[in-house]
């Protein structure tokens, strides 16, 4: 029997068989039932969640993809689209998931993924080759955007989804979440907004004359201390609400 099911960037296929279902495999969908039962996010008992369409390697130590990431990347696709030669950034890169999903979708283009945190780097390696696209993207691991070597001017784009939830909200956040996802990809300081203020500082040595900064943020509280943060550096040009209609990205370009 074969399900079709649509996402946002096509039609996956779904297979079943009606063959017998051997005591081994029994026991280990037990095993992943009671994982389950127990708390831990689908994502993490799977190894695996998708994003865009395309199917992505995670566990412990690595943020879980949003569907609400994806609309950061639809917008990027709009403004660099497929065919256009382009070499971006992808900042607090987790799992990979949006470096990995820009490249497939563009093919001329290639990328610096950087993240502080080596649990997740690991992650982005095995999703790095999963896809293979190790001869398009540079792995980094650096917590201080002023310490990673990039060539001044040399970038079209950074895109980041860095962790901007302020310090006092991480107890109240959904078991799920609180108990088992990374708090180093989540936990954005006192207004969540610590790191926001260094890619302000250094992003534009980063970025060409007309480049695009394009991130994911809190909603509309934060939307408004951030393009004061933002100036004169960087001017929004657009920004995007989520499905709930909250501001969850904000596009900035260099000015």
């Amino acid at each position: 029997m074969i399900i079709s099911r649509r996402t946002r960037f096509g039609t996956a296929d779904l297979l079943w068989k009606d063959d017998d279902i051997s005591q081994n495999v029994c026991k280990k969908i037990m095993r992943l039932a009671e994982r389950r039962a127990s708390g831990v996010p689908l994502s993490y008992v799977l190894h695996e969640a998708e994003f865009c369409g395309y199917r992505f390697k995670v566990g412990r130590g690595v943020l879980i993809p949003r569907p609400e990431t994806e609309l950061l990347v639809e917008e990027a696709l709009k403004y660099f689209p497929a065919g256009r030669s382009v070499r971006f950034a992808d900042w607090c890169t987790g799992s990979g998931c949006i470096a990995c999903t820009l490249l497939m979708e563009n093919k001329s283009s290639e990328c610096v993924a950087v993240d502080k945190s080596r649990h997740a780097l690991r992650w982005a390696e095995i999703n790095v080759k999963f896809h293979s696209l190790g001869d398009r993207i540079k792995l980094v691991c650096c917590g201080e955007p002023e310490n990673v070597i990039i060539e001044n001017e040399s970038l079209d784009f950074i895109i980041a989804n860095p962790p901007y939830i302020p310090s006092c909200e991480i107890p109240h956040l959904m078991n799920e979440v609180r108990n088992y996802e990374p708090h180093i990809a989540l936990d954005g300081g006192d207004d969540g907004t610590e790191l926001y203020k260094k890619f302000f500082r250094t992003f534009p040595y980063f970025i060409k004359h007309g480049g695009l900064f394009l991130t994911e943020i809190a909603g509309d509280s934060q939307a408004e201390t951030l393009i004061s943060l933002a100036v004169p550096k960087f001017v929004p040009v657009n920004k995007i609400r989520d499905y709930n209609g909250i501001i969850r990205h904000i596009i900035w370009r260099k000015n």
